[in-house]
């Protein structure tokens, strides 16, 4: 059995009861699709009712469920409406869910400004530029809230304090803090949270959602079908169905609600788990000669992600060998966010990177090490 260290692309396996719920919704006659008035009653609301405690939101209206991370942060950047003498607030930290939304809306409208934070010499976000920033009319701060490449978790609540009060509209990429921390809205002073369901929460691919405030009404992205008011020419334009339109995978939503209810029970005990062999690795890995961790800082609280780099040996050749001869199964490269590599000092290859779960077990973690030790020997 391989040892799996890459959960930040998508955790693994996956939570109790999850593959049993998607394999009920395939194997059963479909009762209904899920659009009905009486949502409440159906396995779609029961989900939207675990998202919105899960996040700490009371009206589980206004939690939408997408395809993906990706989906919802694309309902939120388009959704806003942007064009032409806006501003748009993002960081060195974004994964390209973000950055290619942003990138994109630019090349339609040329007189979208963008501004890109970069990190101080402590690895923590520019505070001094992102203040500048914020005096320039933003109309939206982008901010992720746990690097994918370092595990580095920011203090978004207070970034994004100031950006509404400069009026901006605060956008939170919560792709791998949610289910590994809590990630409330309110507290974090978010009004859009994209979130997925197949990394720490350890649901099926293809979930996830966003939450959007009760203050923000998003322009309708994509329309069609809903199942119900069929006489409307136009898409209703009530939440949620404002901005869920077609037929929903409702064997992957299946999997989602059963792996809100594991983390319901379980979520909290895993994540200490996740903690602890995160701890560990840092700390070992870091005696290691010619090994370099990238974001070091020992005093910030991470998620389960190290990035590192053995001397001698490329990032590529690493995650093969790792493989081949050790069996464990990591990520190499970029990791879809490019920006930071040029911050962290790991352009233009990227890194080594391991992720762990609380699925992971000492003996894994133990083994890594060793692989590592015998690789920078």
């Amino acid at each position: 059995m391989n040892i799996y260290l890459n959960n930040a692309a998508t955790g693994w396996p996956r939570a109790h009861n999850v593959i049993k719920a998607v394999s009920y919704m395939l194997e059963h006659q479909p009762s209904n699709s899920g659009r009905v008035s009486a949502e409440s009653d159906t396995i779609i609301g029961e989900c939207r009712k675990l998202v919105a405690r899960l996040l700490d939101v009371s009206d589980p209206s206004r939690i939408i469920l997408t395809v993906n991370a990706t989906h919802a942060l694309n309902l939120a950047i388009h959704g806003l409406n942007l064009g032409n003498n806006d501003h748009i607030i993002t960081t060195v930290l974004e994964h390209n869910s973000v950055l290619r939304p942003v990138n994109h809306l630019r090349e339609k409208y040329p007189g979208l400004r963008i501004s890109v934070i970069n990190l101080d010499n402590n690895g923590q976000l520019d505070y001094e530029k992102f203040s500048q920033a914020l005096s320039a009319e933003p109309t939206v701060v982008i901010i992720n809230h746990a690097s994918n490449v370092t595990g580095h978790i920011y203090d978004v609540a207070g970034l994004f304090s100031d950006a509404k009060k400069a009026g901006a509209i605060t956008v939170l990429d919560a792709t791998q803090t949610t289910g590994a921390i809590p990630v409330s809205p309110m507290r974090l002073n978010a009004d859009l949270v994209a979130f997925t369901g197949h990394k720490a929460l350890h649901g099926p691919p293809g979930t996830g959602g966003l939450y959007v405030s009760p203050e923000l009404e998003l322009k309708q992205v994509y329309v069609g079908g809903t199942g119900i008011r069929s006489d409307m020419a136009l898409h209703p334009p009530e939440m949620p169905l404002r901005l869920e339109a077609g037929t929903p995978n409702s064997p992957a939503i299946a999997g989602l609600h059963a792996a809100l209810q594991w983390h319901e029970k379980k979520g909290n005990e895993y994540s200490k788990l996740t903690g602890k062999y995160i701890q560990r690795l840092y700390e070992e890995l870091s005696e290691i000669r010619g090994v370099s961790i990238f974001d070091k800082n020992s005093d910030v609280d991470r998620v389960g992600v190290i990035s590192f780099k053995i001397e001698g040996w490329s990032v590529e050749e690493t995650g093969y060998i790792l493989a081949e001869s050790f069996g464990i199964i990591c990520r190499t490269g970029l990791h879809c966010a490019p920006l930071i590599h040029k911050a962290i000092g790991s352009a233009p290859e990227g890194t080594v990177r391991f992720s762990v779960s609380g699925f992971n077990t000492d003996e894994d973690i133990m083994c890594a090490i060793k692989a590592i030790r015998k690789l920078s020997s």
